[in-house]
């Protein structure tokens, strides 16, 4: 199974495009095991957030990379929670994320 097969059976399914930017962001990471654990899915959703906040936001994919972060920061919870891993999992999420976005206030400013 690839990542593209562990997307098409989430439910319910993601819109083509972001099911396409979504197995390109893991593609390009090296993800292409059978179901991508939570900390992959949200290292990704990490490197796609840190390439949106050095753009500012200005361009008109960023409304897609900010859409495919937000779908894998949501995969990576709901497959932490089916793995019964979700305990500290969020709290890790949220820190994780907080501090990307403390490094892109700086680089901003």
């Amino acid at each position: 199974m690839t990542d593209a097969d562990w997307l098409s059976k989430r439910s319910p399914a993601p819109p083509e495009e972001l099911a396409s930017a979504i197995r390109d962001a893991l593609k390009a990471r090296n993800i292409t095991s059978d179901a991508p654990t939570p900390t992959e899915l949200l290292e990704t959703a990490q490197s796609i957030l840190e390439k949106v906040l050095k753009t500012e936001c200005e361009t008109r994919e960023s409304a897609l990379a900010l859409l495919t972060a937000d779908a894998l920061v949501t995969y990576a919870l709901e497959v932490a929670n089916e793995a019964g891993q979700l305990a500290g999992f969020p709290e890790q999420a949220m820190k994780s994320l907080a501090e990307i976005e403390n490094t892109g206030d700086t680089a901003r400013k």
